[in-house]
């Protein structure tokens, strides 16, 4: 087959990254049977409109035209893909990139910022991923790579073109994945244009920050796969990828790095890859071929070490954070009190599901604010005296900013639930999930749904949109007193309206074998709305209890009730009679009543960016050490720089070189295992 190309200038619009979570479930972990695949979208001016689009017939011998997909409304522009991105007003045509052969028919499916759930019930979800192999849009590439000083290497198709095609081409997750993996060996992939930018490694070596991408997938059988791509080879490939099946009854998840490891010698039934990868990584000169095949330690930068910017430290914890917390809901008995590990690779690929789950615990893990841990998002001086789970998520010098799974700027959430036993449903709340409803959306709908989801950008507000009815009430609660705001208002709503479509479900679904995917659309269009109508009126009850910075307790007629700073709070900052400004400095004696600290986690407190090593605040017990390193032999390097650096932190002395860069890397490479012994 011939690719038509076009070279077309498109300037970078993402803001603030996708660095979105996704994750993905196998049937065999759930009480239905059902598999999942989903993702939290986390950018911050991205475009939150749903839309359909409609099956197709095709002549023989018609071409798949190739667009750039922006990511900042509107998104795209043009026909084709449904009457929604029909030009409209002084909308411009997106330009045309390029074609590639088209199919005879294609599937409908369901799609916002990226595709989302087909006709047929495949699913998928998104994670960008750091990468040290990148393309460029054709005719876009520079002179020479960045990260080899080489022939800079360029693609055919972005994400959203390989994820729209899986849509429209297949039923089942392996499908999806050997389908995007054929569109990636022969035309190549490139990362979503404005998302990816330049890291340093250790010894300031290039790398490309989201410069790869992850893909979660599930389908009717049950099945779930993760896919991986990132840039090519010159001369060998044109992208290298990998897809894993995930074993029965595991979870895995996403939280921007790539997470499959060992690739075997040959594909089978469990492992789909690059015919050249392993010559693509030995010329690469990312891979010796002597010892087995990582993926993510070959492929990707050492998240540990890799920094954004070279005089910005490494924001390990951006991913790992995430980890720990999601497996502590899969897993609760094994990690939800161990200890958070620096690396997010020491945990491994997938975690096998303690309990099964049912749709509200997956719900559940793309909402979660790690309430009830020692990383709870809702306490400390970031969240205020009145527990604001969303701190100010912007780049800091100083340090990391906890990085949560539901955050503000979550622009929506989307959970594909697919099964055989009954019609596979996308689960949609749009915004912050942690203050948001899971409505439900079809996929056999044929694209009935309420207008409401289909309206509003970041650039306008307005009544008719979903968008800004739970954009509104998230932002609304967040600053007045999300604590009373959600205990009392939002947590309640949601369980309400959550309980009565669950009740109303099998009702319908038993209508629809009888009458009709039709009866699907129409129900799924009225509870959409009635969702959106009630959050609106939550927001006008919250501007009223909370005017002024009081309490007005609407049913009881009491105005004006006092709502005072917490005595902790106030303690942290100093607060006396003293009426000058207050400028406080850390005080972990001051804590909340309802914080349970935790002294399991051994964390860094700050970089040394000459020796390129973690400084910790405190040496930690030798069963701390024992606990977080494990005791083979590679793990005493691990031991040592603790106990080294935080010497160095306390004292003030010089590192030496006690600890050089080769050691790290082997320790990082261990850790693995060593994590796996520890919770075995």
């Amino acid at each position: 087959m011939r690719l038509s190309l076009v070279a077309v200038a498109f300037a970078a619009k993402i803001s603030g990254g996708e660095a979105c979570t996704a994750l993905a479930v196998d049937g065999h972990a759930t009480t239905d049977g059902a598999a999942y695949a989903g993702m939290n979208a986390d950018c911050s001016n991205c475009d939150p409109r749903m839309a359909y689009i409609p099956p197709a017939e095709h002549p023989e011998g018609s071409k798949r035209p190739l667009y750039i997909v922006a990511g900042t409304a509107p998104r795209f522009v043009g026909y084709g893909r449904g009457t929604f991105y029909e030009p409209k007003g002084d909308e411009t045509h997106s330009p045309k990139m390029g074609e590639v052969p088209q199919v005879p028919k294609t599937f409908g499916y369901w799609e916002v910022t990226l595709p989302l759930m087909n006709e047929k019930g495949l699913t998928l979800g998104e994670s960008s991923c750091g990468a040290r192999l990148l393309n460029y849009p054709i005719g876009q590439a520079p002179a020479v790579d960045p990260r080899t000083g080489g022939p800079a290497t360029e693609g055919a198709l972005d994400l959203s073109n390989m994820m729209e095609i899986a849509l429209e081409r297949c039923e089942t997750a392996l499908c999806g994945v050997t389908t995007m993996g054929a569109l990636a060996d022969e035309y190549g992939f490139f990362p979503m244009v404005g998302e990816w930018g330049i890291g340093y490694e250790p010894g300031n070596v290039k790398t490309f920050t989201d410069g790869g991408e992850a893909v979660t997938l599930a389908d009717r059988t049950g099945e779930a796969w993760i896919f991986h791509v990132v840039g090519g080879v010159p001369g060998v490939v044109k992208s290298v990828w990998a897809a894993m099946r995930l074993p029965k009854g595991h979870a895995a998840f996403i939280a921007n790095n790539f997470i499959l490891r060992n690739v075997p010698l040959e594909p089978n039934d469990d492992w789909k890859f690059s015919p050249k990868i392993r010559e693509a990584a030995k010329v690469a000169g990312l891979w010796t071929g002597v010892e087995p095949l990582d993926f993510a330690r070959t492929f990707a930068a050492d998240e540990v070490h890799v920094r954004n910017a070279i005089d910005v430290s490494p924001i390990p914890l951006y991913g790992s954070l995430r980890i720990w917390g999601l497996f502590g809901l899969a897993s609760p008995t094994k990690y939800r009190n161990a200890s958070l590990l620096v690396d997010p690779l020491a945990y491994p690929s997938t975690v096998l599901v303690e309990k099964k789950l049912k749709s509200t615990d997956v719900m559940g893990f793309l909402s979660d604010l790690y309430k009830g841990t020692e990383f709870d998002m809702t306490q400390g001086i970031l969240a205020g005296p009145f527990g604001n789970p969303f701190p100010v998520e912007a780049g800091t010098r100083l340090g990391q900013i906890p990085r949560g799974i539901s955050i503000a700027r979550t622009v929506y959430s989307t959970i594909g639930q697919t099964s055989q036993r009954k019609e596979p449903v996308l689960w949609f709340a749009t915004d912050t999930p942690a203050a948001s409803v899971y409505v439900p959306f079809y996929a056999a709908a044929g694209g009935q749904s309420s207008p409401a989801y289909g309206l509003g950008t970041q650039l306008e507000f307005r009544r008719d949109s979903a968008y800004w009815a739970f954009d509104f009430v998230a932002n609304y609660a967040s600053r007045a007193n999300w604590h009373d705001a959600s205990e009392n208002f939002i947590y309640p709503l949601q369980r309400q309206l959550h309980s009565e479509i669950m009740q109303e479900m099998p009702h319908i679904e038993a209508r629809a074998k009888q009458e009709g995917p039709s009866v699907l659309g129409e129900w799924q269009a009225k509870v959409q709305q009635r969702v959106v109508d009630r959050w609106w009126r939550l927001s006008e009850e919250l501007i009223v209890a909370y005017n002024d910075g009081f309490f007005n307790d609407k049913k009881a007629s009491k105005l004006g009730l006092g709502r005072n700073y917490p005595d902790w709070w106030l303690k942290a900052v100093g607060f006396s009679q003293d009426v000058h400004p207050i400028f406080v400095s850390r005080n972990d004696a001051a804590i909340a009543p309802d914080y349970k600290p935790s002294s399991h986690s051994i964390l860094p407190v700050n970089y040394n960016f000459a020796q390129e090593v973690w400084l910790y605040a405190t040496p930690p017990s030798t069963s701390d050490l024992a606990m977080a390193a494990g005791t083979s032999e590679s793990s005493i390097t691990f031991l040592v720089q603790i106990a080294f650096t935080s010497g160095v932190l306390l004292a003030g002395v010089g590192m030496g070189q006690i600890l050089e860069r080769r050691k790290q890397a082997r320790r990082v490479r261990d850790s693995d295992s060593a994590y796996l012994r520890l919770i075995a």
